[in-house]
């Protein structure tokens, strides 16, 4: 299955709370999950933030860069999505997966969130996602 996780997830994952999980996720081999340059630079950017520095560690940073080069499937933006999302700035997002497809847009922003799907896509949260796998 081809997911896409929002950047709030990365984030959660980096810190250490609650998505310890998300790393056996990121193991299998039925889940493929993409990666494009701007969700990458949205990420590194909101953990460039001043409040992040005594949050996330260098260490943690170098080896998250890792795992996203040896577990995610890099994909480009080719669709540029139409959606009546409330944050603007997250249409990237649903453009993201309109070019993979993805079967699933998993994120904690409400505003995605609220949408339910996108182009047919599902839009789940964590937990639910993680139903989804039967974990």
């Amino acid at each position: 299955m081809k997911v896409l996780f929002d950047t709030n997830l990365w984030i959660s994952f980096m810190i250490g709370k609650r998505l310890a999980s998300l790393a056996n996720v990121l193991c299998r081999n039925d889940v493929q999950v993409y990666m494009s340059e701007q969700l990458l630079e949205e990420i590194q950017t909101v953990i460039a933030r001043p409040k992040f520095n005594v949050i996330i560690s260098a260490e943690s940073r170098l080896a998250f860069q890792d795992m996203v080069d040896n577990v995610c499937y890099w994909t480009p933006i080719t669709i540029q999505a139409k959606s009546p999302i409330r944050d603007i700035k997250d249409l990237f997002i649903l453009s993201m997966a309109e070019s993979v497809p993805v079967d699933f847009i998993v994120s904690g922003d409400k505003d995605l969130t609220e949408l339910d799907s996108h182009a047919g896509i599902p839009i789940l949260s964590y937990s639910e996602f993680l139903n989804k796998l039967g974990l």
